[in-house]
This record gives C-alpha cells, structure tokens and sequence, in this order.
C-alpha cells in the first residue's frame, strides 16, 4: 500500500521554498509513497511547480480550515515543518501514525541576538529540516534547494521579458522584504549604476503592499517593474535573470532554488542565523557589526544613532560584485568589511 505523507510549512516565502531538500529526500528514498503539501493560499501557485508534490493543501486564514479534507487523505505520516501551535494541534486532529517535526532552535538564535558571550553553532535551516527526516530514517539526498519549472511557465516567463524587449545581461533587483529594518534604501541607487551600462537591464519585483515605487522613480526602457505577481510567474521571471539582488527575504531563497546567481544584503539579521543562501555562487554581503543581528527576523526598529550594519555598503560596492556575478567570476562567500566595534 502507498505511503501517505503531508508536509506542512504555512509561511512565509523563504521557509517554503526551503523545504524543497526534504522533499527530494523523500521521494528519492520513498519512490511510491504520495507526497502531499499544506501551505498559505498565496503560496499555492509555487508550491504546485515543487517537483514530487501530488496534492497542495491551501491554508487561508479567510476560510475554513481544511481539517476533514485532510483527515479523509488518512495520512501515514506528518512531517511539521511549521512547528507552531496551530500546526501542533492540527497534526494531532489529522491523527496520523507517524508525527515528525525539526528543532527549531529558537533560544540559541536568541541568545545570538542577545550577544550572549557563550557562542552556538546553529547550522542552517534546511539541515535542521533534514532532521525530521532523520527521525523517519530517511537519509538526506542534497541539502541544496533545487527548483525545476515546467516548460509551460518558462514559457510564460520568456513572453513577459520579450513583451518588455530587454536585451542584454538581466538583472533582477528584490527591494523588499518582510520586516522593514531588513531594507537596504538603496536600490534605485544601484539601478541607476546598473543601467549605466547599454548591455544591462533591470527587472524589479515588488509586492503590491510594498511602499515604494515599483519602478523605483527610474523611466528607462530597459527597466520594467514587476509588481503583484502570483509567485509561479515570478518564479519564471527570475529564473530568465543572469544574477539578482535582495535582501534578507523569500525571494533570496526562490532565486537560489531556480540556480540564479543571488548578492543576499544582510543588515539588521545575519546569515548566522541560520538562513544564508546556499547556492555555489552565491554572495552575502555582510559588515558583522557589532550590534547585528539585533533580532531573528528584522522586525525590531534599530535602536542605534546610525544604521551602521548598512552604513557602509554602497551601490558602487554591490554593482562590483553583481559584475562579478554576470562574468561568472563570483563566487559563493560572506564578504565583509572592517567590522565596527
């Protein structure tokens, strides 16, 4: 008889995206079983390109939980990816045979935060989701995520760049993010240095909430905005970049999935905390100053005169690096500068 297994990992964007290496492990070891995913509604798009992924559960807070729908699959096993206790409570209600969940670490990376003087090595988090799969006997088969879209988005994807006429090396700028103080302010800045290369254009992708212009006041026709995107399009989207630019956020991770050079601006967090982009050419630029990280996950207000764990990270700084990226001359590394005691 098939196995039966539900992965559960609600939000948000990043942490989806990093379930990708449990998801190969199991169906590279468990080749028959069935492979279902509970996700948020918005992420349902994505998820549904996951390789593997028989069934995607949505989750919306608007709606009724899919509670019966759930227990009528009669799962063998629930893999909680989440950990909270709205998914602890729904995974007792499904009832399975089988419960596994990851460590979540939550005060070591605290104490980080805290600049405990007693210093732990936290590990990233897709190994600490490979460890639900160790308590399952499941070996792991990669701890990079790996994302391979159908041909029917990338086709999509080429229309949307083609439609735009861009030509040239493409790189993609990723402004926002979740918690404000995460930010780096200066993108239009580095447009503006990107573009002043013929050979060069820019897509910037932005959510419909985010509070800055979604063409960052910068009329170019070799920049084109992409705002408000279900999450599969977008995904196309970058995966036709030559390199990209974020910060500390979800598309970081995507960018990484779909094998896209990414420069990862870390500030107020800090790849420590278990959330560094994993790519072999990936680059996080990072000053290590002293007062960073201040929280887990960005959404403290900086509590210094001066935001100096951003202070000195320049656009001229960045453009070097993302010329690197294009060139394939980068590397995967955390740059960082004098830090500032």
């Amino acid at each position: 008889m098939k196995r039966k297994i539900l992965l559960v990992r609600i939000s948000s964007l990043g942490d989806v995206v990093l379930t990708l290496p449990v998801i190969e492990s199991i169906k590279q070891h468990l080749r028959d079983s069935q492979l279902d995913f509970l996700t948020g509604a918005q992420y349902t798009p994505l998820v549904e390109q996951f390789p593997g992924i028989e069934h995607v559960h949505a989750f919306d807070k608007g709606e009724p939980f899919p509670l019966k729908i759930l227990r009528n699959h009669q799962y063998d096993t629930v893999i909680d990816l989440q950990k909270n206790p709205r998914s602890i409570i729904m995974t007792a209600r499904i009832n399975p045979k089988n419960v596994s969940s990851y460590p979540k670490r939550r005060w070591q990376r605290e104490l980080l935060v805290r600049q405990w003087p007693l210093k732990f090595r936290i590990g990233h988090t897709v190994d600490a989701y490979l460890l639900a799969l160790a308590r399952l006997k499941i070996p792991p088969a990669s701890r990079i995520p790996r994302l391979a879209l159908g041909e029917q988005l990338i086709s999509s994807a080429r229309e949307f760049i083609d439609k735009a006429a861009l030509d040239g090396k493409i790189i993609g700028l990723c402004p926002g993010s979740k918690h404000f103080e995460k930010r780096w302010s200066r993108f239009d800045e580095l447009a503006r240095l990107l573009l002043k290369d013929g050979n060069r254009s820019v897509i910037v992708f932005s959510d419909n909430n985010d509070e800055f212009r979604a063409d960052l006041n910068i009329s170019s026709q070799r920049l084109i905005a992409a705002r408000g995107l279900k999450f599969d399009l977008l995904a196309g989207i970058i995966s036709r970049c030559d390199a990209v630019v974020t910060n500390d956020s979800g598309l970081m991770h995507l960018a990484v999935a779909l094998g896209v050079p990414v420069a990862a601006i870390f500030g107020p967090t800090h790849p420590d905390l278990g959330f560094a982009p994993l790519g072999a050419r990936d680059i996080v630029i990072c000053d290590h100053v002293g007062c960073s990280p201040c929280s887990l996950h960005g959404e403290k207000k900086c509590r210094m005169p001066h935001k100096y764990c951003f202070e000195n990270i320049t656009p001229e700084r960045i453009e070097k690096e993302v010329d690197g990226l294009i060139n394939e001359t980068g590397r995967g590394q955390i740059l960082r500068e004098a830090s500032r005691q």
